[in-house]
Parts: C-alpha cells; structure tokens; sequence
C-alpha cells in the first residue's frame, strides 16, 4: 500500500514538473509588429553621453543608422522599418563617444514581425427551415496567416450579423461562437426565426495574458481585417398548422 502512494506521488510530481517545464520553455519576445507597425528602440545610457558622442544601430549584425548625441532627449533613438520581413529581428546597439573609443556592443533586442491575415467565411448549411430547432448553420470563421504564429500572440474574432437588413442585437439572441482564439472560429445559428441572416466577421492579433510583450499595429487595433465576404443564410418559415373542412 506504502509503494503504491510513493508511485502515485511520484506521478504526480512528474506531472507538475512538466507543466511547469513546458510554461518554462514559452519564448514570448519584448515587442511585435504587424502590417505597419514600428517600435522606437531607445538606449537609457543616452542620459551618460556627451555632444558628439554617437549611437550605433545594428541589424543582426549589419549597421542600419548611427545617430549623434547634440543635447537633445531621444535624439538617439532608432525606429524600426515598417515592411520587415515576418519572424525574429535582432536590433543590437554600440556606443562611439566624441574622442574615438567604442564602447561594448549591447545585448541583443528581439523584435517579431507578425505575418499578414486574411479571413474567410464559409457555412455549411446555405438554409434550414425553422419549424425544428435541432437544425441550424454552422458559420466557420478561418484566418489565413502567412505562417505559424508565436507562442503568446492569438486571435481575437468579433462577429456581426442582420436579419432582413437589419442589425442584430445582441448576437446571442440567435447563437453563438466558440470563442476559440486560433485560426478557426465558428458561430452556430440556432434560431427558429426565419428570415435572410447575413453575417460578418473580423479578427485582429492579441497577446496572451502570460506575455508582457507589447503589440505594435500599424492601425493600432491588433491589425484587425474584416472576412473578404459576407456569408448569408436563409431560415425558411414554419408553414401554418392545417384545419379540415368540408368544401
């Protein structure tokens, strides 16, 4: 009975070893950029330099601007393009004072471009008739990344919708979504109201609650794109109840 609850215990503090090692291994970066988005990159030693002293900006290894100290705050910060390629950047920095002597170069920053995103909806019920509310439609929601994303950074989806032209408020009057935060998202229409519903949808990148790094959009919104067409589902009207007379 003793080697059984050692076992057990063993198990299971392997198992909390490993949660904690997978959350260990998570390698959230300290800013990223999507469609437009630029970070300033600031070195805090520039509060120590002297007139003519100069800054040296390097990506992943290859000088991109050099900047020289007047007196001014900030004059020495540098901002990142905004068409970098997607995936990990290293911006490292180097300091040359007036007199000729350098200065260690600086740990690297790491900087990640999100890729672009489209999204596109689909159904796989065009209509249902709305005398049973066991039928319904399925809207899929699927965002198209240029590649993977990076652990710390998800989707946030918002949908919209009309009956007959008009705004549907609130949404939860006729189904619901998923909330599923990755690539696919999906709203089940469960209403027995007929009527022609047109849907709409749009995603943007947001960071995870784990992840202290800071998004940069170009539109500050998370990059959000709305689905490239609408998706229209018909719920056809339950026919009337019949009575019988005599013609």
């Amino acid at each position: 009975m003793k080697s059984r609850i050692i076992k057990a215990s063993l198990t299971v503090f392997i198992l909390i070893l490993s949660v904690v090692s997978k959350s260990k291994a998570q390698t959230y970066y300290p800013v990223y950029l999507c469609d437009g988005g630029t970070a300033t990159l600031h070195t805090p030693e520039e509060s120590t330099l002297s007139n003519g002293d100069k800054v040296y900006w390097y990506l992943e290894g290859v000088q991109v601007d050099v900047k020289t100290y007047t007196g001014t705050a900030n004059e020495t910060n540098y901002v990142t393009p905004n068409n970098l390629a997607n995936g990990v950047h290293n911006y490292t920095s180097r300091i040359e004072s007036a007199a000729g002597c350098w200065g260690d170069l600086s740990d690297p920053f790491q900087v990640y471009q999100l890729p672009s995103k489209t999204l596109a909806l689909t159904a796989n019920n065009a209509s249902y008739c709305g005398d049973n509310a066991l039928l319904s439609s399925i809207i899929t929601a699927t965002t198209t990344p240029g590649q993977a994303l990076p652990a710390g950074i998800e989707y946030q989806y918002a949908w919209s919708a009309t009956k007959d032209g008009t705004a549907v408020s609130p949404l939860s009057g006729i189904g619901s979504d998923d909330a599923s935060k990755t690539a696919i998202n999906k709203f089940t229409l469960n209403t027995t109201g007929a009527g022609t519903y047109v849907f709409s949808a749009t995603v943007k990148y947001v960071t995870t609650a784990a992840n202290t790094g800071v998004l940069k959009s170009g539109d500050n919104k998370g990059c959000e794109v709305s689905a490239t067409a609408t998706q229209t589902v018909t719920v056809t009207p339950k026919p009337a109840k019949p009575s019988i007379v005599i013609q």
